[in-house]
């Protein structure tokens, strides 16, 4: 599968945006309420509907007009610089164990939604007080987003399933989920996962998943059909919408381990879950 090499790309134009992001105007959003950030992506950029927002229970909507985009939500750490966070992220995708722990312990990673023509991501998401990055892992687009004031309770959006990266670096989910609707991601570990959703054929095993995992090509088992949350860091959760056809998934994630930085689905972490 060629989805390690996408991730490892992704994450670089990530630390290459923040680098040179600025400050866009900022608008206030109403207090009491679920405030919704619109982030249009595209190949010159982003734009968002807003750069303040309240604290407590955030959700954003990912449109592009072209290609496949892929928004991320993300915080550095007092002391950690865009820079050292590009570098990082150049080294940990190729297996550097200690620039892993940098990027798995200095930067809050927060979620994100993809998003291509015709088919919107959204997610949602609780932040504290600070200033946060909203990034495009697959193009330039970065902004800064403040989030001020106490937060405050507002209504959660219902999920109709679960699905967990725990500390063994596993994924623990139902065996069916609805085909389309809002899922919440929990990671229970001490680093970062994310899920990507991939369709294949219904006679898939894990043995030809481990296969095409090692050649790191596209498998004849692919079908088309994906989409994929942000990375998450450990003891977070966000929730993400998700519509796609119904069938056979594997869902995996392909963070580098913080143990020797191979990617966690080359280490078993990837499931298959049937979408109905």
């Amino acid at each position: 599968m060629n989805t390690r090499r996408r991730v490892a790309a992704s994450a670089a134009a990530l630390a290459t945006a923040v680098g040179g992001t600025a400050l866009l105007p900022t608008q206030a959003d109403a207090v009491g309420t679920i405030p919704t950030v619109n982030v249009f992506l595209g190949a010159k950029g982003l734009h968002m509907s807003t750069t303040t927002v309240h604290a407590g229970r955030v959700k954003f909507n990912a449109r592009t007009p072209k290609g496949d985009h892929e928004l991320q939500l993300l915080r550095l750490h007092k002391g950690y610089t865009p820079a050292q966070l590009g570098k990082d992220v150049n080294a940990g995708f190729q297996g550097n164990v200690a620039a892993v722990k940098r990027l798995d312990h200095r930067v809050t990673w927060l979620g994100g939604a993809e998003t291509k023509p015709n088919h919107p991501g959204s997610y949602s998401v609780y932040l504290r007080p600070g200033t946060y990055f909203v990034v495009d892992q697959n193009g330039p687009g970065a902004a800064r987003l403040r989030v001020v004031g106490t937060p405050v309770p507002r209504t959660g959006i219902t999920s109709s399933s679960t699905i967990i990266g725990n500390i063994k670096d596993r994924f623990m989910a139902p065996k069916a989920i609805p085909h389309t609707g809002w899922t919440t991601f929990k990671d229970t570990s001490d680093e970062p996962h994310f899920v990507v959703f991939q369709h294949v054929k219904p006679n898939t095993t894990r043995a030809m998943v481990r296969k095409a995992l090692r050649s790191n090509k596209q498998p004849a088992f692919a079908l088309p059909g994906s989409t994929s949350a942000g990375v998450v860091s450990g003891s977070r959760h966000i929730q993400f919408h998700y519509k796609l056809r119904p069938g056979k998934y594997v869902i995996m994630c392909f963070w580098p381990s913080d143990e020797n930085g191979m990617p966690h689905a080359f280490m078993g972490m990837f499931r298959f879950i049937n979408l109905q």
